[in-house]
Parts: C-alpha cells; sequence; structure tokens
C-alpha cells in the first residue's frame, strides 16, 4: 500500500467556506477556546438560504425570518448569523410556518440581524473541550460534492483534512 500524498489540509478560525470543488473530508481536529458546548459542522456550501432573525431577552427562543425555508420541526440546520450578536451553531428547528421557525440559544440576551442558514450538515461535533479532539473519517471520507463549509460555534478553531 502506498501513501497518499494528495490530502490537504485548511485551518478554520472563522466561519466560511473552506473548499469549493468536490473532494472527499478525511478527517478533522477541533479545538474549543472554552469548556463549554459548541458545535462544529460541515455543510455544503451551496445549499443555502438568507434571512433574518431576532432575540428578545429573556428569552433564549430565537425566531428566524426567511422566505420558504423549506424545513420542518425537528430538522437540524446550521445557522451563520452574519450580524447581530448571536453565535453561529448548528439547531434544532421549531417550525411556525413557511416563512419562519425558532430555535433555542443558550444565550438570551437581546439580538437581531442576518443570518444565513445551512441545511445540509454532513459532519457534527461537540466539543467541550479545549484539548484538540482529532476524528479520522474511515475508509474513503466523506463525499463533499460541492465542497466544504465550515460551520464554528463561538470560540471553536477547525482543521480539516481532505482529498
Amino acid at each position: 500500500m502506498t501513501m497518499q500524498y494528495d490530502v490537504k489540509q485548511y485551518h478554520a478560525k472563522a466561519t466560511g467556506t473552506a473548499v469549493n470543488f468536490e473532494t472527499r473530508l478525511k478527517s478533522v481536529v477541533v479545538t474549543s477556546g472554552t469548556s463549554s458546548a459548541r458545535t462544529f459542522s460541515i455543510c455544503d456550501p451551496t445549499v443555502n438560504k438568507s434571512g433574518t432573525y431576532s432575540r428578545t431577552s429573556p428569552s433564549g427562543v430565537t425566531t428566524i425570518t426567511m422566505t420558504a425555508h423549506g424545513l420542518e420541526t425537528g430538522d437540524r440546520v446550521f445557522l451563520d448569523f452574519t450580524s447581530g450578536t448571536a453565535i453561529d451553531a448548528a439547531f434544532d428547528v421549531t417550525k411556525l410556518d413557511a416563512n419562519s421557525f425558532t430555535v433555542t440559544t443558550v444565550a438570551t440576551t437581546t439580538t437581531s440581524g442576518n443570518v444565513t442558514m445551512y441545511p445540509t450538515i454532513l459532519l457534527e461535533l461537540d466539543t467541550y473541550s479545549t484539548v484538540g479532539l482529532p476524528i479520522l473519517i474511515p475508509g474513503e471520507g466523506i463525499r463533499c460534492k460541492n465542497g466544504i463549509f465550515v460551520g464554528l460555534g463561538g470560540s471553536v478553531t477547525g482543521t480539516i483534512y481532505y482529498g
């Protein structure tokens, strides 16, 4: 058996697209800067929708308004909050109607802004430790047909290996 030389790496310090072409995710190393629950998600970067959100103190319930979101209660999505003070993470959805849904966040401060939803999560990890968590994906890895979007919860960094 020969050594595989085509594996590349990308270190993510912020939520965003890491790879914009078809590849296979081979492994990840996730590190949290805090000892509280944080998420790390790998999503399809080409399947997303934008909308707005609002959360009123003291509730952790955040309402997302997004035209024709296509979700059902219980669906899991990654939310990239692009303005305001909400923290990016993966959430379970509660559908209100065709154009709005809610998620429950840990934070309870009042905030609002813009959000981008990634409904196709290919891999999700929860971390509670400041020690790096290495995950090796068996076989040929996870096929990421449209590239790799890395979704990082607050204070999480990650290195992905792909090829």
